[in-house]
């Protein structure tokens, strides 16, 4: 008796057909058969779903690698703040160094300014000053003083 697998081979049959036409047909057949829908599938081809063998070595860090890392993150911190560090000292000193010339500059104005009016001291005319000026008041003013005297 023939076994199911055999029989199943056999159910092609094309009477009368060329050798090419045949084999061209099976091809077609059997790229027509049904998958079962991906729902009903236990693993997907595309999603990692399975377990790593039993003899894969792992590849996680260990506790020293970890704490190696860390000082050389901290070392690289800590070199950049210096820098950073050493980079706003240089920018206080330019600015120190230009406020000291400015300061340089406006003595030197003044030391000058103090010169000329030395200088020019002498050749000023003298304003004589015998009775200190007194201001004649309006009469409008007096009569307003007059009348708050005797409201009192």
């Amino acid at each position: 008796m023939e076994s199911p697998e055999e029989l199943g081979a056999d159910l092609m049959v094309f009477a009368g057909s060329s050798e090419r036409d045949v084999l061209c047909s099976k091809i077609f057949w059997s790229s027509l058969t049904l998958q079962p829908p991906l729902e009903s599938r236990l693993v997907s081809g595309n999603m990692k779903q399975r377990l790593r063998p039993a003899g894969e070595p792992r590849l996680g860090k260990n506790y020293t690698q970890q704490q190696l890392e860390d000082l050389k993150t901290e070392y690289f911190l800590l070199e950049a703040q210096r820098e950073q560090d050493i980079e706003q000292r240089d920018r206080y000193l330019q600015k120190a160094k230009r406020r000291e010339e400015i300061m340089a500059l406006l003595k030197r104005q003044r030391e000058d300014r103090i010169q000329k009016e030395l200088v020019s001291l002498g050749h000023r005319p003298v304003i004589a000053e015998d009775e200190p000026r007194v201001s004649t008041p309006d009469t409008d003013v007096l009569e307003d003083i007059q009348a708050v005297k005797q409201l009192s």
